[in-house]
C-alpha cells in the first residue's frame, strides 16, 4: 500500500510542478539562510573563546589564592617547578605556560599609560597559544640582549611607539620599590583580546624576574589540554593536588564568553522556529489547495471503498516528499557554503573596527556541527506534520457524496 500512495503522492506534485518546485525552493532557501547563520555566529564565538584560551587564560588556569583578587608579587605560585613536572607528566596536558605579572607603567618621551608587564617565555608561548601569529608588526621576540618588548595594538596607537623605539618600563618590584628598565619596541601584537591590546606589555622572563626582584614564582600558569572532555577532570585532579591554589576553567575567568556561547544555542533554536514556520505555511498553503481541488477525486476514493487512512497515508506521503526535497536542497546548500567558509572563512574587513571592539577576529571562519542538519531536519518534519492537520480535518468533514457531485 505505500508504494501506492507513494505513486499517486508523486503524480499529484508532478502534476503540479511549478507550485511543488516553489515550496521546495522556498524551504531549501530558509534552512541555506539558518544554516550559513549557525554556522558564521557560532564560528564568531568560537573564534573569541579561542582568542581568550589561547592568548591569556588557557582552558585552565593556575593562581595562588587570592591573586585574582588583589594581584601582587606576594601572592605567586612558588612551587611551580613541581607543578610544571606534574604537567609534563600528565597524558591529558597539551601544553602550558608560565607568566610572571605586575601592574605597571609604561613611558615614552611624551606619552605614558597605565599597563601590565606580563614575563614570558616566547618559544612556550609560540608552542602554547600560538602568540607569534598575532604579530602585526615586527619581528617575534626580545633581541640578543632581551631588552626588547612586545606591546599590544591599542597600546602602541595610545603611546604613539613604532618599532625600534625607546620604552620606559617601570613597577613596583618585592621590596615595594619602584624599578624601571628601558627596552625597545620589538614587536606590535593584535590578540584580539581587548585588555590585553589595550594594556598588555611582554618581556622576557628573566627580565621580568630582574626588574621585579622575584628569582622565583609565577603569577599564572595557563593549561590547555588535549581533549576538551578532559577539562573537568584534569582541574579536580590539580585542586586535589594542589589545594592551595585557584585552578579556574576558562569559562570560570570569562564568563561572558559562555553567555555568549549560550545566546547563540538560544539564537539558533529562534531561528529553526522561523524555518518551522516558514515550512509550515508553505507546505500548508500546497496542501490546502491540494486538498480542496481534489475533494472530488478524494471522495469517489472513499465511496469505492478506500479508508480514509490511506488517503491520510497519501495526503501525509505528499508533504513529506516536499518536506523532505526541502530539506536536502537546503542542506546541500547551506552546507556546501559553510564548508566553503570553514576553509576560506569570511572576510568581514570592512566592519573591523566594530569587530575589534568586541574581541572579533575580522576573518571568522564557520563552524559545522551536525546538531544544525538534525534541528532543521526535526523543523521541517514537525511543519510538514502540523501543516496537513487541517486540509486534513476539512477532508474529514466532507461527505463523499456530496463531493462527487461537485462539477
Amino acid at each position: 500500500m505505500f508504494r501506492t500512495a507513494l505513486r499517486i503522492a508523486w503524480a499529484s506534485l508532478a502534476r503540479r510542478a511549478s507550485r511543488s518546485v516553489l515550496v521546495v525552493v522556498m524551504i531549501g532557501m530558509s534552512l541555506w539562510g539558518l544554516l550559513f547563520m549557525e554556522g558564521i555566529y557560532d564560528g564568531m564565538t568560537e573564534q573569541m573563546i579561542s582568542n581568550a584560551i589561547r592568548s591569556d587564560s588557557g582552558q585552565l588556569s593556575l593562581f595562588a589564592a587570592g591573586f585574582r583578587e588583589d594581584p601582587g608579587l606576594d601572592r605567586l605560585i612558588r612551587r611551580d617547578g613541581e607543578i610544571a613536572e606534574q604537567l609534563a607528566a600528565d597524558p591529558r596536558v597539551g601544553s602550558f605556560v608560565r607568566r610572571l605579572r605586575q601592574d605597571g607603567l609604561a613611558a615614552t618621551a611624551h606619552y605614558s599609560r597605565g599597563v601590565m608587564i606580563y614575563g614570558v617565555e616566547l618559544a612556550e608561548e609560540k608552542k602554547h597559544g600560538r602568540l607569534d601569529s598575532y604579530l602585526l608588526e615586527g619581528e617575534y621576540g626580545f633581541g640578543g640582549k632581551k631588552r626588547g618588548v612586545l606591546v599590544g595594538a591599542r597600546l602602541a596607537e595610545k603611546l604613539k611607539v613604532k618599532i625600534g623605539r625607546k620604552l620606559i618600563v617601570s613597577a613596583q618590584n618585592s621590596a615595594h620599590e619602584v624599578a624601571a628598565v628601558a627596552l625597545t619596541v620589538t614587536g606590535i601584537v593584535r590578540t584580539s583580546n581587548m585588555a590585553l591590546d589595550e594594556a598588555a606589555v611582554f618581556i622576557d622572563m628573566d627580565k621580568a624576574r630582574e626588574l621585579f626582584a622575584t628569582p622565583q614564582g609565577v603569577s599564572q600558569i595557563s593549561v590547555i589540554v588535549r581533549a576538551e572532555k578532559d577539562i573537568p577532570a584534569l582541574q579536580d585532579s590539580l585542586r586535589r593536588q594542589f589545594p592551595d591554589l585557584q585552578i579556574l576553567r576558562w569559562d570560570e575567568l570569562y564568563p561572558a564568553l559562555m553567555q555568549g556561547r549560550v545566546m547563540m544555542q538560544g539564537f539558533n533554536l529562534v531561528m529553526s522556529l522561523l524555518i518551522f514556520g516558514v515550512a509550515g505555511l508553505g507546505i500548508f498553503g500546497v496542501m490546502l489547495v491540494s486538498v480542496l481541488e481534489r475533494l472530488r477525486e478524494f471522495g469517489i476514493m472513499l465511496a469505492i471503498g478506500t479508508s480514509f487512512r490511506q488517503v491520510l497515508g497519501i495526503i501525509f506521503t505528499e508533504s513529506f516528499i516536499l518536506g523532505f526535497a526541502g530539506f536536502v536542497a537546503g542542506s546541500l546548500s547551506g552546507g556546501g557554503t559553510l564548508l566553503y567558509f570553514y576553509h576560506h572563512g569570511l572576510d568581514l574587513t570592512i566592519f573591523s573596527q566594530g569587530l575589534e571592539e568586541f574581541g572579533m577576529d575580522v576573518i571568522t571562519f564557520a563552524v559545522i556541527r551536525g546538531s544544525y542538519f538534525i534541528t532543521a531536519f526535526a523543523a521541517v518534519m514537525l511543519a510538514t506534520f502540523v501543516s496537513v492537520l487541517f486540509p486534513l480535518r476539512l477532508l474529514k468533514k466532507s461527505n463523499p457524496i456530496e463531493a462527487i457531485n461537485r462539477v
